[in-house]
């Protein structure tokens, strides 16, 4: 397995700038989401975007709703007979 060096890794580069408060990692964040195709890659950068506060995209469910009743039947049809 290779080492990845994080002074060249753009995930770690990043992620440092989230931490660092950079202005303008947003901006950047999303536009490496929108250049990705590793699904991974993709949940990882919208995990940045919500602890900067911005809305989730597509990747992200959205917060479980207690007592769906759909939900509860999709969850529970192993019970039928």
């Amino acid at each position: 397995m290779n080492e990845i060096d994080p002074k060249n890794d753009p995930l770690y580069l990043l992620t440092k700038a989230v931490e660092q408060g950079d202005p303008q990692v947003s901006k950047k964040v999303k536009e490496r989401l929108d250049k990705s195709d590793d699904p991974s890659e993709m949940r990882y950068l919208e995990g940045l975007l919500i602890l900067l506060g911005e809305k989730p995209g597509e990747l992200e469910d959205p917060p479980d709703v207690e007592d769906d009743p759909d939900e509860y039947w999709q969850e529970n049809d192993y019970f039928e007979v």
